[in-house]
């Protein structure tokens, strides 16, 4: 899951110079905080635009490609009365970063650090790092309050310092969600040095104000029509404004993936997004009906400062406003005043003070005006209303008085819940077998007792308890889902004392090391623990085939915490396997609230995440009878082949590559050109007949068109052979 230490330093300087060469400084790092569930990066100035998002925010479940939520983030800070070191006074000035401006010129990078509460996990397969996403750890830290962190500094041309702490646990009650404090101080420090421009400026009537591009699913995205990628059916809702009657006490904006028009006249209703035919390039060739819509995602306020000297947090005046936002709106661009990016964005375009009769918090919410009869599983308006870009989900805290040196704090947590992958493949595939009737009700044993629960269907209820629904009303129980992990998330929050502790109950430590080998006839799995922890009560193996998202996984052996290694016979030739471990505690202190304890007393395990392989074992062939027996596949290359027809087309960390076959078991492959230059050299002495080359050369630069000699020398007797590679760009 993280980038692997065994990686040499020269491909970490690699990689970061890939990220940064012939790319504007606005294009600014991203960290990844993904040892949960939910897996989110975030950029060095806390927030990432449209044009550098990426497909890394809010990815959920984890293990699923094409699983983000994010399209894009804004964050502004608005004051009034300001002057700038240049003497030049604004009645109105916002600093603006996103949703489209990058925000270079209005905010600056200091810091960003990743902690973790124990040493980096390192995994392997067939010797080479496995891993989704790059999260080198800064430090260790066993007092840590979070199994990981990550805090940010970055600073505003205003002369505002921002302080930003990411949250994030691997207990398997916690990992579906990030708790989030932002510090604002008024430091007079518009940039990254020492030096005070704005020294004793206090800031007045000032708004933090962001602005949420989510989507659903990519994977759902891509089955849909035009622009689904980008949220064009985004249905953005808040609950615990004040307007209404809530089934949740608590205040915060959520989307899901509405109802595209487009589908109507086929035979499914899209909600959901089940998939009952290949569309687009990012979803897999999944047929079946699942539902790829299984997710709700949004935001819980968990604290607002009243003001700078009062700390309490009163959801009636925080946040200042809740709305929504078209995102082709010319307020996401360049090219308005900043009294309109104040006035009509921060304060929304609703706003009384404009508009007679408006208001910041604004009432029927989007969704309610989408659909006004509020029966949401049973959709019939366009959730776009005709917009192309669709609409985001907008938040500012204010107005704050901040003198120079006060700061206030905002406490939050992006959230994630849904189905689980299994309830969205059965009913799925029953909304497929009923011929798409969207009033088949559909039985699915959620809790797993072998009864199907017949409570009568209630979306005003907090949870429903049903087991027989409509294909639709299963997809709208996804917000209790959502809504569990926020209530999860308030009362660890509650429980922290200040931020200066999260109780959660630990989970046994994961492995330190974690490598698979593909043998001839076996997949050897070895692993060593994290010093100075104790072992687990038990070890448990998990193996899916041919893809890494192909779930469920099976659990395949338990061994005990003192064993180190595991030989996984059951296999068959040329299938690919993965593969992750955890480590399996004994029956916790029981809590329903899984803070102290677990639900019931059960056991804890170690995250999944830190042993997830993505690159695939398989049994090797067994040695080549005779050196010269050797095979180039495929032998002429072509570089310029889509993708998809590539032979051995790898995950996020392997491209194209070639394959030696039924080469000896103990030998030295050597690469030249067909003038003699040495390319590249590879030991190979796992035994097997078959070794890997991802068309590199030994400082790592990729090859070019041309013919290129492959020398194989057998360790053992000393035969030698040579063969002939063509290579096509």
């Amino acid at each position: 899951m993280n980038f692997s230490r065994r990686i040499t330093l020269s491909l970490a300087l690699f990689v970061l110079v890939a990220w940064t060469t012939g790319t504007a400084r606005g294009q600014f790092l991203q960290t990844a905080l993904d040892i949960g569930e939910m897996s989110s990066r975030y950029s060095e100035i806390g927030f990432a635009p449209e044009s550098g998002i990426g497909n890394g925010g809010m990815v959920w479940p984890q293990i699923l490609r094409f699983s983000n939520h994010y399209r894009g983030q804004g964050h502004w800070i608005g004051v009034r009365n300001w002057t700038n070191e240049r003497g030049e006074t604004f009645d109105y000035h916002v600093a603006r970063l996103g949703p489209r401006p990058d925000g270079s010129v209005f905010f600056t990078p200091v810091s960003t650090r990743l902690v973790a509460k124990w040493e980096d996990s390192e995994v392997s397969v067939d010797g080479a790092a496995s891993f989704r996403e790059i999260a080198i750890v800064d430090e260790v830290d066993p007092a840590l309050v979070a199994d990981r962190t990550i805090t940010q500094v970055f600073r505003s041309v205003q002369g505002v310092e921002v302080e930003m702490t990411a949250y994030a646990w691997s207990n398997e009650y916690h990992d579906d969600y990030h708790i989030i404090n932002r510090k604002y101080t008024n430091t007079g420090n518009t940039d990254d040095d020492d030096e005070i421009e704005l020294n004793g400026q206090s800031l007045q009537d000032m708004y933090v104000y962001n602005t949420y591009r989510w989507r659903g699913r990519e994977q759902a995205a891509d089955h849909g029509s035009n622009a689904q990628t980008w949220g064009k059916f985004s249905m953005v809702d808040i609950v615990g404004d004040g307007h209404d009657t809530y089934p949740v006490d608590f205040t915060a904006i959520y989307i899901w993936h509405g109802f595209d028009p487009d589908f109507a006249s086929s035979s499914w209703n899209n909600l959901g997004s089940p998939m009952v035919s290949q569309r687009g390039t990012n979803a897999p060739s999944d047929t079946i009906g699942r539902l790829a819509g299984m997710s709700f995602q949004g935001l819980i306020v968990l604290h607002a400062d009243e003001s700078t000297t009062d700390r309490s947090y009163n959801p009636a005046n925080q946040p200042h406003t809740l709305s929504w936002l078209d995102s082709d709106e010319v307020l996401n661009a360049d090219g308005l005043s900043n009294q309109d990016y104040y006035q009509l964005g921060i304060l929304s375009r609703e706003n009384p003070d404009v508009f007679p009769g408006g208001d910041s918090r604004n009432y029927p919410h989007y969704a309610d005006r989408v659909e006004p009869s509020g029966e949401f599983w049973a959709p019939t308006q366009n959730a776009s209303q005709g917009k192309q870009g669709g609409f985001a989900a907008t938040m500012a805290y204010g107005p704050y008085q901040l003198a120079f040196g006060e700061s206030v704090n905002f406490v939050e947590a992006v959230v994630v819940g849904g189905i689980s992958y299994d309830a969205a493949t059965q009913v799925g595939r029953a909304y497929k077998r009923s011929g798409f009737d969207d009033n088949a009700l559909i039985e699915y044993d959620a809790n797993g007792n072998g009864v199907i629960d017949d409570v009568p269907w209630d979306y005003s209820v907090y949870k429903n308890g049903g087991e027989r629904m409509t294909k639709g009303q299963w997809v709208m129980t996804e917000r209790d889902s959502m809504f569990q992990n926020m209530y999860t998330a308030r009362r660890l929050y509650e429980a922290s004392n200040g931020l200066t502790q999260y109780p959660v109950v630990q989970p046994p430590a994961p492995p330190k090391t974690f490598d698979v080998f593909g043998r001839p006839d076996k997949v050897e799995i070895s692993w060593t623990t994290i010093s100075g922890q104790p072992d687990p009560v038990s070890w448990e193996i998990y193996r899916t085939s041919n893809y890494e998202d192909n779930l469920p996984y099976e659990l395949i052996t338990t061994l005990p915490g003192s064993a180190r290694s595991y030989e996984d016979l059951s296999l068959v030739r040329g299938i690919d396997y993965y593969y992750y471990m955890v480590g399996v505690s004994g029956p916790q202190p029981i809590d329903p609230e899984a803070i102290t304890g677990t639900p019931e007393g059960k056991p804890l395990h170690s995250g999944r995440y830190f042993t997830q392989t993505y690159q695939p074992a398989n049994l090797k062939r067994s040695p080549g009878a005779t050196v010269d027996a050797f095979r180039i596949v495929p032998n002429p290359i072509n570089l310029a082949a889509d993708e998809t027809v590539r032979f051995f087309v790898g995950g996020d960390a392997l491209r194209s590559q070639v394959a030696f076959f039924d080469i000896p078991g103990n030998c030295t492959i050597s690469i030249y050109s067909e003038t003699g230059e040495f390319i590249t050299r590879i030991e190979h002495t796992d035994g097997s007949g078959d070794e890997l080359w991802n068309l590199t050369t030994a400082s790592r630069q990729p090859i070019v068109s041309g013919v290129y000699l492959v020398r194989v020398v057998d360790n053992e007797s000393g035969a030698t052979d040579v063969k002939k590679m063509v290579v096509i760009q």
